[in-house]
């Protein structure tokens, strides 16, 4: 019949696409993308760090089990792990000294599978020394209704809609990380955080922002609530202030007993009582630290 194989190819990939895929790209390798998380953890403490390597397809992205990753610090090799059939590996790394350290993994050397190496962050911080929460749209020049929710930080580097920084927020926030807190960046996606946590780091390097922790919470008052409960329940009890745009980011440190800094300035009567305002980012640090 005219046309069968064409149909047959079609039927597999529908029902079962990692397969007809690879079948029908036998002769090259399958291009695979690698993404990694921020992994925060105290100087002698062991942390667990994930990786996870996946393709595109039809119907979404599947899992590449069976591949070996290699995990290097600052330019040494720290470890080698299997990605299992979600395509996750997990390495352990303990840092020595306080800071921020630059990870990378990449895929060891493969017949099967093809990708560029992922990088991230691993914050080895003092419990001691207080956190700071960004609101990454904080950092972004101001939109129209900035205090309704948000859709996720629209980041693919390069495209012509690159969100632009908000005047004087890297050089006010890189004070503030140099004297007073550790920055942990906080964004919301409905879709998958690695790869959205992986666009706000290129971003936030590109310009000159100071380096931190990236978190990536669904949107919604009860993720962020959650999230910031986790990092108390393992003893980062630090959580001390939180700089923003959004009344959801305002009400849920105010909440939590956490002073927060809405910039720029809203309209009277959006944001809690307790929340402080900014007009720019010039005041941000002196409100912070009244």
């Amino acid at each position: 019949m005219r046309g069968y194989p064409s149909v047959v190819l079609t039927v597999l990939i529908l029902l079962h696409p990692p397969l007809a895929l690879e079948e029908a790209g036998a002769a090259g390798k399958i291009a695979g993308t690698l993404s990694v998380r921020d992994a925060l953890t105290a100087p002698g403490r062991p942390v667990r760090i994930e990786a996870r390597l996946v393709r595109d397809g039809i119907v979404g992205q599947t899992g590449l089990g069976g591949e070996q990753l290699e995990l290097t610090v600052e330019g040494k090799k720290a470890g080698t792990a299997m990605t299992g059939g979600d395509g996750r590996a997990f390495f352990e790394y303990i840092p020595r000294r306080r800071g921020n350290f630059v990870i990378k993994v990449r895929l060891a050397a493969s017949q099967r599978v093809e990708s560029a190496e992922a990088s991230a962050t691993v914050a080895s911080w003092e419990r001691r020394r207080p956190m700071l929460l960004v609101e990454v749209v904080a950092l972004t020049e101001e939109t129209k209704a900035p205090l309704v929710p948000l859709p996720s930080f629209p980041l693919e580097i390069g495209r012509r809609d690159d969100p632009i920084p908000a005047p004087d927020a890297a050089d006010e926030l890189k004070r503030l990380a140099q004297f007073y807190f550790n920055v942990i960046y906080v964004s919301r996606s409905g879709r998958d955080e690695m790869g959205r946590t992986r666009d706000i780091r290129e971003w936030l390097q590109e310009h000159g922002f100071p380096n931190g922790l990236s978190m990536t919470v669904p949107s919604g008052q009860t993720s962020l609530a959650s999230k910031i409960e986790e990092l108390r329940a393992e003893g980062w009890n630090n959580l001390k202030a939180g700089i923003g745009r959004t009344r959801e980011f305002a009400e849920v440190l105010v909440t939590h007993r956490m002073e927060v800094v809405i910039v720029p300035e809203p309209d009277r009567g959006e944001l809690p009582k307790k929340a402080q305002v900014a007009k720019n980012w010039k005041e941000v640090r002196k409100k912070l630290r009244s």
